[in-house]
């Protein structure tokens, strides 16, 4: 509500009385500041402390965390302080491995011509019809050796 309030103030539609009262809000909620009482506020720097020591935790296993230290703690209030942080899981980065023909031994492009990667690249015309480019790539040297549409 406060938010449409600045919204309707910020466009010049009107003052904040009267944008207040079209929203059926009281004034006093719109000026009033929001304030963390002041025993939360060590269990929210723990929140984030937890989080930023173990990344790879979600909301539900902080929250196991902090419940083994003894607090009584929501998870829906761990989740909303961490989102409000600006904190969340990273996903880990899949590696690809490309394997020899015969070997398991991963191939690296040491030399032009050795190891070469393909894909397809997908496009739409101004009429909406779609076409397909296959590329083939050379790992070393990151040249474009073929390009065949269809």
């Amino acid at each position: 509500m406060r938010r449409a309030v600045h919204l309707a103030v910020e466009t010049g539609m009107g003052s904040t009385a009267a944008a207040c009262r079209a929203l059926g809000l009281a004034r006093s909620s719109f000026y009033r500041t929001g304030r963390m009482a002041s025993d939360q506020q060590p269990t929210s720097e723990r929140i984030m402390e937890l989080s930023r020591n173990h990344p790879r935790y979600g909301y539900r296993r902080i929250t196991a965390l902090l419940r083994r230290e003894g607090l009584q703690i929501n998870a829906k209030r761990v989740q909303r302080i961490r989102r409000q942080g600006g904190l969340q899981v990273r996903k880990r980065q899949q590696h690809t491995r490309r394997m020899g023909l015969s070997t398991a031994v991963r191939q690296h492009a040491d030399a032009v011509n050795k190891v070469w990667s393909w894909d397809f690249v997908e496009e739409q015309t101004e009429n909406g019809s779609r076409f397909r480019i296959l590329t083939l790539i050379d790992e070393h040297s990151r040249e474009c050796l073929a390009m065949h549409a269809a």
